[in-house]
């Protein structure tokens, strides 16, 4: 992580005693973070949003010590999951904080795909969500809440549920294991489904890492599943939801 220094440490004093007391440099107000990755498939909660083809990612986050942050992300899609277009822009921001050994995480994020135009009756892919996070040692829950319609499902509300954990094997290593639950409401179908991970994270040095997942995924109804199955030219009936793996290199700078 790249930090930006906003003070310079004050110049060692001389006491009365004659001694040398040097100032401790304060801390950062901020820290500003860039990333970029590839990876061979776009997984989010277990549905490949590229047609189980590679992507390329990358972002930058602004995080205060006071606990606020903001960022933003993007990657290339599929036309499933952007008919009009072939990028994804995510903007989120919050705050954490600690109660004693908990960890809280209040945000807001939104999905955007640029140049997707709905058609006249229909609705269009982005999808804005509010969540809270908890976090107590190496397990974490999130609960995730749209504001609106859920990527494009007509007359929805969509409640991710996000339960996770990570154990360090080694110096180098994590072990990372999640299962996610996504509740659909106020629609005709059920788009229903659960989706789960289990991956290693290897930290090569210099900022570089390379992680390896596999994800399945249980849905509910033939409606989910014929929604969850690629509709762009070149791959279309492909089930996006099918389990499968994935190899993800990434730089942090």
């Amino acid at each position: 992580m790249k930090k930006t220094l906003l003070a310079i440490a004050l110049a060692s004093s001389l006491t009365s005693f004659g001694a040398v007391a040097a100032d401790k440099a304060p801390e950062p107000d901020f820290s500003i973070s860039g990333n970029f990755g590839i990876t061979s498939d776009y997984r989010f909660r277990g549905v490949s949003q590229t047609d189980k083809a590679p992507a390329a990612q990358g972002g930058f986050d602004f995080v205060h010590k006071g606990g606020a942050y903001f960022g933003t992300w993007a990657s290339n899609v599929s036309q499933w999951a952007n008919p009009s277009g072939s990028m994804e822009t995510d903007f989120y921001g919050g705050y954490k904080t600690s109660l004693g050994p908990i960890s809280l995480d209040l945000g807001a994020i939104a999905y955007v795909y640029p140049n997707n135009k709905a058609a006249s009756g229909a609705v269009k892919n982005g999808t804005e969500e509010i969540y809270v996070g908890v976090s107590y040692g190496p397990v974490s829950y999130k609960a995730s809440v749209t504001t609106g319609t859920w990527f494009g499902i007509p007359n929805s509300k969509g409640v991710y549920h996000d339960l996770g954990a990570s154990f360090p094997l080694g110096e180098k290593v994590i072990l990372i294991v999640h299962a996610g639950l996504q509740d659909i409401k106020d629609t005709a179908d059920n788009y229903d489904f659960k989706d789960f991970k289990v991956g290693l994270s290897y930290d090569v040095g210099n900022g570089y890492s390379v992680s390896v997942a596999a994800v399945s995924m249980d849905v509910d109804t033939d409606a989910g599943k014929s929604w969850y199955t690629s509709t762009t030219t070149g791959h279309t009936d492909k089930k996006l939801y099918s389990s499968g793996g994935y190899i993800t290199l990434t730089k942090t700078f």
